[in-house]
Formats: structure tokens, C-alpha cells, sequence
């Protein structure tokens, strides 16, 4: 499992603090968040992206690392074991 936390102004407009996602194999955040959004049933991602991009205001952490210094959405997320 994953945990996909909100923070903020999402935290207030989704209702809820984050989700646990289980993810079979490593998955792109752009992928994780539309999946998150589904499992929700809560439209937030017109929130955070301009189309296919990040909104300017959006920050968006993978294990403390700001996602525009890796590899923007596109970064891949798995499972640690262990």
C-alpha cells in the first residue's frame, strides 16, 4: 500500500486527510492521482493541473522530494518492502 496524503486547501475541499492505494506494480503520479481522484469519486485534480501539467501553486512530495525535481508527474511510485 501506498499512502497519498492532503494537505491544505485539498485536505478541506476532498474532506479527508489521504487514501491507501495498492499498487501491483511501480505506477507514474499523474496515474496514482487519477486513480486516487476515481477511488474518491471526487473531482480534485482540476485543482492541482493545468491540463497535463502542474499548476504553478501545486506541490506535490514523494518521500520529501518536491515531484518537479524528479520527474514532474511522470515520476514512478512503488511499493517499498521491507
Amino acid at each position: 500500500m501506498i499512502t497519498v496524503n492532503f494537505f491544505t486547501l485539498l485536505r478541506l475541499e476532498i474532506g479527508i486527510n489521504g487514501i491507501e492505494i495498492y499498487l501491483d506494480e511501480p505506477m507514474k503520479i499523474g496515474d496514482v492521482l487519477m486513480k486516487s481522484e476515481t477511488l474518491l469519486r471526487k473531482p480534485f485534480l482540476y485543482s492541482l493541473l493545468d491540463g497535463e501539467s502542474l499548476l504553478d501553486r501545486t506541490i506535490i512530495l514523494l518521500n520529501g522530494r518536491n515531484i518537479r525535481h524528479i520527474n514532474s508527474l511522470n515520476t514512478l511510485v512503488k511499493m517499498e518492502i521491507g
